[in-house]
């Protein structure tokens, strides 16, 4: 497999500032391929917002994705959770096949996907992908358990009362970040990438935020909610439970100083649960 060459990144676009592979220590890049072969292929990847390093390689093993972080960079227990998560996530995501932690660099290794980043606008054939995806997410089992993850709900202890944190609560498998980043489509399916945030919770909180990233590219609050209640996990979710939602956005969001984000995403919220359902 070729990789595919990256287009530069639109004019406005914000992310963090990339090393490229052949300005990576030369004792790491050789660590690197000890796991993947020799590279004779590379190019940045800009998608993304943590990484220093993002980067297709292609080696004569195969083609392989390279993500990785500088030591004293707050992502490296971030990258640390999504290697643990990884063994857990193989039906939605790229394999990972190395975890290289040296000279000062944390780098994950995953198999390479000739994937673009997902439609999302109305008719787009990967709707019903990304919905396959999170049935797939729903359908895991409880891994989360097993695994050193926060509990989504203590990101909002500081926002609810004991009483809404217990609606918000589960022991589902979470990614939490499910932003058009995260989600690629290729091959006639989704992937779901990027687990560095990876919570234990409720598994509805995951299919509330793709529903929202909908309705952010062009979809009603009631075709949203239809999309959503493809997930077996939505058509459960009560209207309490989407209220603490909405409250604990709202004031994550205010506390950030971000009150025009913080309107909008209750909005859609709101919006989204006052969409007459079935049951």
């Amino acid at each position: 497999m070729t990789i595919r060459i990256p287009p530069p990144p639109p004019p406005g676009f914000h992310t963090a500032p990339r090393v490229a592979w052949d300005e990576l220590d030369p004792a790491v890049r050789e660590q690197v391929e000890e796991t993947v072969g020799a590279v004779d292929q590379s190019a940045t990847v800009w998608a993304g917002f943590s990484c220093d390093l993002a980067a297709a390689l292609g080696t004569v093993r195969g083609c392989f994705f390279a993500k990785g972080v500088r030591g004293e960079h707050p992502a490296v227990a971030q990258q640390r959770v999504e290697a643990a998560v990884a063994p857990y996530v193989t039906a939605l995501s790229p394999r990972l096949v190395g975890h290289v932690s040296t000279c000062e660099w944390d780098v994950l290794l995953f198999e390479y996907v000739d994937a673009v980043h997902v439609d999302l606008s109305p008719g787009s054939p990967d709707l019903p992908r990304v919905a396959e995806a999170l049935c797939t997410l729903g359908s895991l089992g409880t891994p989360a358990r097993a695994l050193p993850l926060d509990r989504v709900a203590d990101r909002w202890a500081d926002c609810l009362d004991a009483g809404a944190l217990a609606l918000l609560d589960g022991d589902s498998l979470l990614h939490t970040d499910l932003n058009p980043h995260n989600l690629l489509s290729g091959g006639g399916r989704a992937y779901v990438v990027d687990w560095a945030t990876a919570a234990r919770g409720p598994a509805w909180v995951d299919v509330a935020q793709a529903a929202l990233l909908l309705m952010e590219h062009g979809h009603t609050a009631d075709e949203a909610e239809a999309w959503a209640r493809q997930v077996p996990c939505w058509r459960r979710v009560t209207a309490a439970q989407i209220d603490a939602l909405v409250t604990a956005n709202l004031r994550a969001w205010e506390s950030l100083e971000a009150p025009d984000v913080a309107r909008c995403c209750a909005a859609r919220l709101v919006a989204l649960g006052s969409v007459p359902r079935d049951g």
